[in-house]
């Protein structure tokens, strides 16, 4: 009798572990929360205890209260780089673009540090006292509208490079007009990269004007 006891509770806390990860992996592929329900389930003694922990709570609380902006950024780059992948694959032309697949993941670096300046001047949009509110707002807005901007770049191109991946199926000289799609994209994200360089658009100091 004690021996069923102990083994109805054993599985009982395998299913409550089991339930909890399924719980705890929202947002993700149904098979993937089902997969981590099951492995869950066999190796609950080992795996629970983690999953109770404070930290391991911190991750998925973190993934909550991110915006849609960074989500957003975060599918885009995503995309991004499989389509990337899969042109590479398909097209020489996109494999031999190293120059230009080193700028992208410069400029997504650049708008993930762009992101997470935005949360701090949200946060002190908060506290900010009337004086500067004002002011502060329009930069808010401004960069808001020119971190947008700049997703879209990156879901656009994403898109061109599907395009690209298919167009030589129909009429080989599509692919041409897909290229230089795709170039006069990559000219409009270089020149942004390039805007956002720290002293960017400065005036020289005044001995380089004299010298001039």
């Amino acid at each position: 009798m004690t021996a069923l006891v102990i083994l109805a509770a054993y599985a009982a806390l395998g299913v409550a572990a089991a339930v909890l990860a399924f719980a705890r992996k929202q947002g993700e592929p149904l098979g993937s929360r089902l997969g981590q329900a099951l492995l869950t389930l066999a190796l609950w003694p080992f795996l629970l205890p983690v999953m109770i922990s404070p930290g391991s709570a911190a991750p998925s609380s973190e993934r909550g209260t991110r915006s849609e902006r960074a989500r957003r950024l975060d599918e885009a780059t995503e995309r991004l780089e499989e389509c990337w992948r899969q042109a590479a694959v398909e097209s020489t032309w996109a494999a031999e673009q190293a120059r230009e697949h080193r700028l992208l993941d410069g400029f997504v670096a650049r708008l993930r540090a762009q992101e997470r300046r935005l949360v701090e001047m949200e946060a002190a949009l908060a506290q900010a006292p009337t004086s500067v509110k004002e002011r502060l707002t329009r930069l808010y807005e401004h960069s808001t509208a020119e971190m947008e901007n700049s997703i879209g770049l990156v879901e656009e191109l994403a898109a061109q490079l599907t395009l690209l991946r298919f167009s030589g199926l129909g009429n080989p000289s599509s692919a041409r007009v897909e290229r230089g799609h795709i170039e006069d994209l990559l000219l409009r994200i270089e020149a942004l990269a390039e805007a956002s360089q720290p002293g960017a658009g400065e005036a020289p100091p005044p001995a380089q004007v004299a010298r001039a």
